[in-house]
Parts: structure tokens; C-alpha cells; sequence
């Protein structure tokens, strides 16, 4: 049994950011609908080397149920209704506005059920200049300002992986527990506002602070871009390295060689070698290029600094580590057999509650979540026939 064993979950998401909100609150034992429109969620059709599937979607949506319905019709907008009139939590990622003309908004679902916590995820947010905008995780790290942090001054460079999306469902699930305690103590639901700025803001938490009456707007940085800690070559391949800290520092300039360094008394301070930085880094780069990356791992690990062979991400599928801590999870696809896959990424006394159950099908639990809703099979029929549902 999951901690939200019972809880039931209305999902009118698609992409990343609050498909990965329901996909958290799934581990944690949720039943989650996800509703899809004609043709299913877009990342159904993204691109991947996975003969008959998106990787993208596959990822985000194990342990969920798929009803296909079209919004577009009144019959499928009260079915969606209906759902979440009996649901603890809806969740939709509409542009603002979009759900309220849909005859879905929060007025409207929590007028015919008050307990619901009704999360709105969006790209600005709901109010303000920008809310009625399109916004990806692309277009908001631009605006945010993560590609200029990468460049540290030369060619501004995305983050790739989606991370502003994940951070944001992340964030909404967070929220959506906040909701459901405060609902134990009031026995009302509440409306949440999850944004892809707001969590592009909170990501750089550290940045994010100015104080006015001692600096110009534009001299606020964190100057922690471009570090002695970085990426490396070796014989044959890249490690990272960490040397800022103090006691790294000494430790990384013993394995290395570079006593000399480790003494000189210009390098005493972490923020004197990050002014020496170039100096410093083309002398450990030369000597991180006698040997391999395997080799310096061991090295490195021996003495306590803290490292990492760069690996694709692939690599995680099979690491003994993920496995070690249980991350890794099995399902069985009804057309691509099993899949090894990414698993809750915590641990608690009781498992997650929903691992090992595979992404549904587009609209394989239609049938089943119209009868849980009340629907006879002759109404199920008429819908389908009438292309409401599918």
C-alpha cells in the first residue's frame, strides 16, 4: 500500500512537466486517468530509436490508465467532468483559460466537489503580461537566463534533458501533498499554480539574489560556471573532478602531482584559485591526459575527491548502483515486451506502490474507468460510436 493508496487522480496533461507531477504521484499509490485527445498525448509520436514507442512518453506515463476522450464534444467534456467530480485531484496543463471555456475550470469542477485540489500547470503562470504565452522548457530557460549561465560569457548553451519540466511536475506534486494535508484539516480542496518560471527561478536560488543598495543589476552573478571543478579529458574519454573546496583542493593536487600547487601560497583560497583559474586548469588538464578515465577514477576515489566518469545515460540501465538502491523497475508492455525503466527515484519503508505496472496503451482502460464512473455498457457503446470516447 502507497501513502496515496485511494487517492484518486484526474489527468489532463501532456509533454513532461505535468505528466511527471502525476507519474510522482502514481509511485506514491495513486490511481491516476489520464485522459488523452484524439491521436493521444503528443510525446506518443516524439522521436526515438525504440522501434514502436517514444521513449519520452513510455518514461513519464508507467502506472497510469488511459481513457481516450474528445473535448471538443459536449458529451466528452461531462464524462471529464463526472471524473473529476470524483476525484481527490485534476490536473491540467491547458493554456490559462483554455480549461475554463472547456466548462473545466476550477470554479466550475470545484463547485461540484469541494475537496478537489485542482493544479493548473502552465509555462508563465496563470496571471501577468506573459500568461496567455506558449512556453516550453526551451523557450523558458532563454527566458530565465540558464543558456547565458552555461556560456559564462561566449555562446549561450541550453540544458538539455527537459530539467526545467521535471523540476516543475516535481514542484506541483509537492504542492499537490501540501494540498491534501491542508485538506485533512479543513476538508476543502485548493488551487494550485505550478509554472515552468517559477521553477526556472528556483533553480538558480543561488543566482537569485541582488542587493541594490551595493551593486548595478547587471554585475548580479554567482561567478560558479566556469570553475576549476569541471569536465576533463583523459587518454581516453572525460571525467569530472571537483577541486574547489579546500580539502579536495590539496587532496586533487596530491593525485595528481602538482604539489607545487597544492603550496603556493596564491592558491591558499578557494575564491584566490577560481581568480587563477586559467592557470590552474591548463596545468591539471595536461596531466589528466596521461591517463585514462578509469585510471583516475580509482586514484581519485582512493583519496576521497569526488569524481565521476562521464557515462551516457544509458549507462543507468544497467549500473549496479541504481540497481543497489532499487531505481530500476520491470514492467510488462503489451507491445514491446518488457521494459526496463527508471522507478521511483526514493526509497521508503514501504515500496512505491505502482511500480512494475507498464505505460497504458492509447485509451486501453477507457471501457474500465467509463464503468467505474457508472457508465453502462450501452452507454460506453453510444459513446464510442458517437467518436466521444475511444
Amino acid at each position: 500500500m502507497g501513502a496515496l493508496d485511494g487517492v484518486r487522480v484526474v489527468d489532463l496533461t501532456r509533454y513532461v512537466a505535468g505528466p511527471f507531477c502525476t507519474l510522482t504521484l502514481s509511485d506514491a499509490g495513486a490511481d491516476v486517468v489520464k485522459i488523452e485527445p484524439p491521436g493521444g498525448d503528443d510525446i506518443r509520436q516524439f522521436p526515438s530509436t525504440l522501434d514502436g514507442g517514444s521513449r519520452l512518453f513510455l518514461g513519464l506515463n508507467r502506472g497510469k490508465r488511459s481513457i481516450g476522450i474528445d473535448l471538443k464534444k459536449p458529451e466528452g467534456r461531462e464524462i471529464a467532468r463526472r471524473l473529476a467530480g470524483e476525484a481527490d485531484v485534476f490536473v491540467e496543463g491547458n493554456r490559462p483559460g483554455a480549461s475554463e471555456r472547456l466548462g473545466l475550470g476550477y470554479e466550475a469542477l470545484s463547485g461540484d466537489n469541494p475537496r478537489l485540489v485542482y493544479v493548473s500547470v502552465s509555462a508563465y503562470g496563470q496571471k501577468g503580461p506573459l500568461s496567455g504565452q506558449r512556453g516550453l522548457d526551451p523557450i523558458l530557460q532563454s527566458y530565465a537566463g540558464i543558456p547565458a549561465a552555461q556560456a559564462d560569457g561566449g555562446t549561450p548553451e541550453l540544458v538539455q534533458g527537459h530539467f526545467v519540466d521535471y523540476f516543475t511536475g516535481a514542484l506541483a506534486a509537492s504542492a499537490v501533498l501540501l494540498a491534501l494535508f491542508e485538506r485533512e484539516r479543513t476538508g476543502r480542496g485548493q488551487y494550485v499554480d505550478a509554472s515552468l518560471l517559477g521553477s526556472a527561478g528556483a533553480l538558480q536560488q543561488g543566482r537569485l539574489v541582488w542587493a541594490p543598495e551595493h551593486e548595478p543589476l547587471e554585475n548580479v552573478q554567482d561567478a560558479l560556471s566556469d570553475r576549476i571543478s569541471r569536465i576533463y579529458d583523459t587518454a581516453d574519454g572525460h571525467i569530472y573532478v571537483y577541486l574547489d573546496a579546500d580539502a579536495f583542493w590539496g587532496q586533487g593536487c596530491d593525485v595528481l602531482g602538482l604539489e607545487s600547487l597544492k603550496d603556493d601560497p596564491r592558491f591558499t583560497t578557494f575564491r584566490e584559485r577560481h581568480a587563477a583559474r586559467e592557470e590552474i586548469v591548463a596545468q591539471v588538464q595536461k596531466v589528466l591526459r596521461t591517463a585514462t578515465a578509469d585510471d583516475w577514477l580509482k586514484r581519485f576515489q582512493a583519496m576521497g575527491v569526488p569524481c565521476a566518469k562521464v557515462r551516457p545515460p544509458s549507462a543507468l540501465l544497467e549500473d549496479e548502483q541504481m540497481r543497489a538502491m532499487g531505481f530500476l523497475t520491470e514492467a510488462a508492455h503489451p507491445a514491446l515486451g518488457t521494459l526496463r525503466m527508471m522507478g521511483a527515484p526514493f526509497r521508503m519503508e514501504a515500496p512505491p506502490a505502482r511500480e512494475g505496472v507498464a505505460p497504458p496503451l492509447l485509451g486501453e482502460h477507457t471501457d474500465e474507468v467509463l464503468a467505474g464512473a457508472g457508465y453502462s455498457d450501452e452507454e460506453v457503446g453510444g459513446l464510442r460510436e458517437g467518436g466521444v470516447v475511444y
